[in-house]
């Protein structure tokens, strides 16, 4: 009986130390900004006001180095007084001439007050710390030298930089 118990006893810690080898880590990718043109409001649909912000272009800066092409753009969703639902689609360039299609969801969300601010095209004054903004990139490219990225789970951290602005640090999550 002995024996089971301290048997037991070595089990039960290495499934421990397992567990706890499960800790979320994270990786910096790189940093996004995308230039955005103004609004356009398509009003009221079935799950809120859809709003889409087209892109002219931006800049990648990291692992990863090159341009937002133009041509996507943010296709959300005010679905509430305090939530924005994100939905956007673009097409990095990198500098080496590859192309990266990314696409992601995630959430704006502030309070009242904050939200104000950001309505009035102010957003860039306030600090990252006033607001939640989150994304789940997922990435696609046919180049061997990017493939890694086709199978890595990311998060963004957004903040608004500047009037037709946001920008994006993105992590691998390991």
């Amino acid at each position: 009986m002995h024996k089971f118990i301290i048997t037991l006893f070595i089990l039960s810690t290495c499934i421990q130390q397992q567990l706890f080898s499960q800790e979320l880590k994270s990786e910096f990718i790189f940093d996004m900004e995308l230039e955005l043109s103004a609004p356009q409001m398509v009003g009221k649909v079935l799950p809120g006001t859809r709003v889409i912000y087209p892109a002219t272009g931006g800049t990648v800066k990291g692992k990863v180095n090159g341009k937002v092409l133009p041509g996507g753009g943010e296709w959300g969703i005010v679905a509430d007084s305090l939530t924005f639902k994100m939905d956007v689609r673009a097409t990095i360039q990198t500098d080496d001439g590859a192309l990266i299609y990314i696409t992601y969801q995630g959430y704006l969300f502030a309070d009242a007050k904050t939200n104000a601010v950001i309505g009035a095209g102010k957003g860039h004054t306030l600090s990252p710390s006033d607001y939640y903004f989150r994304s789940n990139p997922v990435f696609e490219t046919s180049s061997p030298k990017y493939a890694w990225l086709n199978r890595t789970v990311a998060i963004g951290v957004g903040r608004l930089t500047d009037v037709g602005k946001v920008a994006y640090r993105i992590y691998a999550i390991k």
